[in-house]
């Protein structure tokens, strides 16, 4: 279960890498006039596309990033919760004293 709330906190780093970067794209797009082409990578290449169309892309990754984040957010809250409850029932099953080394991850 620590394995996969590790997994599951590297994902959501990943995911906060993407939209931070989204983000700052968005933002710099914002500063262009209307009908400006710009450069996106495809693959090894760059190609020219329309503003706007790169606009909507970022805009749909953004969102599509946003919900993969939210239910991973859910998912480590749910893990955090199951692994602090396997922490106390060890503590109660060795007489209430703390569990050395038992830590919760966070």
């Amino acid at each position: 279960m620590l394995e996969r709330l590790r997994a599951v906190s590297v994902s959501k780093q990943q995911l906060q890498s993407q939209l931070l970067e989204i983000e700052e794209a968005l933002s710099e797009l914002e500063k262009l006039e209307a009908g400006t082409k710009v450069y996106k990578a495809v693959g090894r290449i760059l190609v020219s596309a329309p503003k706007e169309r790169i606009e909507k892309e970022l805009k749909e990754r953004k969102e599509t990033l946003e919900v993969r984040l939210s239910s991973l957010q859910k998912q480590e809250s749910l893990l955090k919760k199951q692994l602090e409850d396997i922490e106390k029932r060890i503590s109660r099953k060795m007489g209430g004293a703390g569990a050395p080394g038992v830590q919760a991850a966070g």
